[in-house]
């Protein structure tokens, strides 16, 4: 290669990496909620992986020498315990810690059992029609009228509460919606010009349903599940608050907010400290759901 064409690949590949930034930057100016929420994701992502290494006491521990105060209460933030202690003289900051890697698993894993559900029925239901249509549609019904609370009594009852438990409640109540959302993109995406021609070259159902129409509905089904996993967070969050999700001594921030009503007057960082954390990691999901939400939007993805 001559050094000409070698400086005009150069050149080239620069222009290629500064087209590449420009487009970059735009979306970043345009959709600062996806690179903000996926920002705050990927730390608590971090925070859980490095969960053990972040911890400076055993989180589920009962300092109740130097935890609690001479009248019982929990210790204020200080240089030792960098957000006080609970009731039980724990280390809150630690808590929160390993809350984080509970809370991360039980909305993640949840929503991807309902993803996963959710997908094959409205599948399925949009694509053949007919009897399985209506058989899967009237199955959707009967989990969305259902409530949640009822079951998730109904199955701790008889399975016991425990991370499992909660994982399975969530997930297989939570695949409704997502089976709708499924099914109505299935039915104008099976009417398009492309699908007809590969029945027309004569490929199969099962070909055209998942190598053709499946990935076209990525988009929508990945917005969807980013908000599915704050609200399986919250709904996680609120089953410990009750006393029937994740049980003491493990640590959840449903069950650390639960002990903070009892002590916020007095030790208010007991209720602050989880429901803070809780709360940016819900906002956090929302943010990135509504971001990707703007960002596939064909109105609004305009970028040179």
């Amino acid at each position: 290669m001559s050094a000409v064409e070698q400086s005009a690949g150069t050149i080239s590949n620069r222009l290629t990496q500064k087209a590449f930034g420009q487009r970059l930057w735009k979306s970043m100016k345009d959709f600062p909620m996806v690179y903000v929420g996926g920002g705050i994701i990927v730390i608590l992502v971090l925070v859980a992986l490095l969960a053990p290494l972040l911890e400076t006491h055993d989180p589920n521990r009962q300092y109740t020498n130097i935890g609690l105060t001479m009248q019982g209460l929990p210790v204020a933030p200080s240089g030792h315990f960098w957000w006080g202690t609970d009731s039980m003289g724990r280390d809150v900051y630690s808590r929160v810690i390993a809350g984080s890697r509970v809370s991360l698993i039980v909305g993640v894993a949840s929503t991807l059992i309902s993803l996963v559900i959710g997908t094959l029925v409205g599948l399925m239901s949009g694509f053949f029609g007919g009897w399985v249509d209506m058989v899967l549609m009237r199955l959707t019904d009967i989990i969305l009228a259902f409530p949640f609370l009822l079951f998730a009594l109904a199955l701790i009852a008889v399975m016991g509460p425990s991370l499992w438990t909660v994982l399975f409640a969530l997930g297989v109540t939570a695949w409704g919606v997502m089976a709708r959302l499924v099914r109505g993109m299935v039915l104008q995406l099976k009417e398009y010009e492309y699908v007809q021609a590969e029945r027309a070259l004569g490929a199969s159902k099962w070909r055209i349903m998942i190598r053709v129409i499946l990935p076209n509905t990525f988009g929508p089904v990945i917005v969807f599940s980013t908000l599915q996993v704050g609200l399986n967070m919250l709904a996680s969050a609120g089953l410990s608050y009750l006393g029937i999700g994740i049980q003491p001594p493990q640590a959840s921030w449903g069950n650390m907010i639960e002990n903070g009503i009892q002590t916020y007057q007095f030790a208010p960082w007991t209720l602050w400290a989880p429901g803070l954390a809780l709360l940016i990691a819900v906002l956090a999901f929302n943010m990135l759901g509504d971001g990707l939400n703007d960002l596939m939007n064909p109105q609004n993805s305009n970028h040179g």
